[in-house]
């Protein structure tokens, strides 16, 4: 294994001009979205409704409180800078004299911050409301959105300008991308996660992929496209953003303050199975590069993950790793990549098929070489005898390069071939997904 600073060094640079590339390509090109899968019964009741407040100054004032019964409004953010993008949709909730009034919202990003429109009908109180929003939306924490300008207000037959506001609490999250903001260890924390095509609240699965080294949830999406993937199969997909150049106590993490990026992770699988009723028997790790030793390492600490995926980054450090447990591991990486070496990955999958009380063997398939043009071929390393709830595969790529296997490549040949024989995210997917905790 190369020392920390020579890794660091190595990619430093390569990293800067992968993100600087997909910033240029992210604004023409489209991210390719896999075919739909059926969506599950729906669980309306799994968590609390919408909260919304309508007021409305002057005399006679007016305020609306109440959880929806009806519909919902869909509060979703942006990867890039971790803001709210849109707030959007429409629902009911009781009005005055146990009447039904309805509220709509077609809020989006511009220039000038959140823009567009809102509005209030409630009958049974003879009170419309109607308002331009152009900047001022704030949020005042996750999934809350507040504003308060001039509006049009007609009651009992007239009509004025009057102070009007609103504030959402989006307590049914919808699918698409949230923010996740959190402050731990003294520092402000974020990542960002996509909930699936028909998510209703019901108990999913969720994957955390952690980036690697100079790499932040953006990039990753935009090469690998991880998230797009889990868009349609009904998983919840987490990045969580590392602090400064990678995760800490790995290869390549920035030295410093101890920003404890292991309780980051426990304190973001709390607020996925609280916020997002996640699965918390169903939750799994994976990981690029400097985010493949971090999920080594997280192999080793955190017993809330059920499986684990490194990619290009295997486990380091084998004298300091005590699992206590078998733990189901799949591994991917190439035996030409530049900037960690194969051998890192042939010495840390014998461990794990020791902890999982299987045999040294394995047997070795290769698999059908769809793409010949892109240099590579694939042989999958399943070791003998392992456990059935706890096997160990490594995924070798040969001829292939620190790449997102299927992925976007970048850098040209600089880091060594990308193979389109596996797609990363169905080799992840389909072993992770096998397993729960008990």
């Amino acid at each position: 294994m190369r020392p920390h600073s020579l890794i660091a060094r190595r990619t430093s640079t390569l990293f800067r001009a992968r993100n600087l590339a997909a910033a240029a390509a992210l604004t023409c090109t489209a991210l390719a979205v896999p075919a739909v899968a059926p969506a599950p019964p729906a669980r309306a009741d799994a968590l609390p409704p919408d909260q919304i407040t309508i007021t409305v100054g002057g005399a006679p004032a007016y305020r609306l409180d109440g959880g929806l019964l009806s519909g919902g409004i869909a509060v979703l953010d942006a990867t890039p800078d971790y803001n709210t993008t849109k707030v959007q949709g429409q629902g009911t909730l009781r009005g005055a004299e146990g009447g039904k009034a309805t509220v709509r919202f077609a809020l989006s990003r511009t220039l000038a911050g959140l823009s567009g429109t809102f509005g209030l009908q409630d009958p049974a109180a003879g009170v419309e409301v109607s308002a331009n929003v152009a900047g001022g939306v704030r949020a005042p924490s996750d999934g809350t959105v507040t504003w308060q300008g001039q509006g049009t207000v007609r009651l009992g037959g007239r009509s004025s300008t009057r102070t009007v506001g609103f504030t959402v609490r989006d307590r049914h999250p919808d699918p698409g991308d949230h923010a996740i903001h959190l402050l731990h260890a003294g520092m402000p924390r974020v990542a960002i996660l996509r909930l699936p095509d028909g998510y209703d609240g019901r108990p999913l699965p969720a994957l955390f992929h952690f980036p690697g080294l100079f790499e932040t949830p953006l990039f990753a999406e935009f090469f690998g496209r991880m998230a797009d993937y889990a868009r349609t199969r009904g998983f919840i997909m987490i990045t969580p953003e590392h602090h400064g150049t990678g995760w800490q106590g790995v290869a390549g993490g920035q030295p410093g303050q101890d920003v404890d990026d292991p309780g980051y992770v426990s304190a973001l699988q709390d607020v996925l199975v609280r916020r997002f009723h996640a699965d918390p028997r169903r939750l799994y790790a994976s990981g690029m590069s400097n985010g493949g030793f971090f999920t080594s390492k997280l192999a080793c600490e955190n017993k809330r993950f059920a499986a684990f995926a490194p990619v290009s980054g295997q486990l380091q450090d084998q004298g300091a790793c005590h699992p206590g447990r078998a733990v189901p591991m799949v591994m991917i990486h190439g035996d030409a990549d530049p900037i960690v070496p194969y051998a890192t990955a042939t010495a840390a999958a014998p461990f794990w098929a020791r902890n999982n009380g299987c045999r040294t063997t394995t047997t070795d398939t290769g698999l059908p070489d769809t793409h010949p043009s892109d240099g590579t071929t694939v042989t999958e390393h399943a070791y003998d005898g392992c456990p059935a709830g706890a096997p160990v595969i490594l995924y070798q790529v040969k001829g292939g390069g620190h790449n997102w296997p299927g992925g976007t490549p970048y850098l040209g040949p600089l880091l060594g071939g990308t193979t389109q024989d596996i797609d990363a995210n169905a080799v992840i997917w389909n072993f992770v997904s096998r397993f729960r905790l008990a």
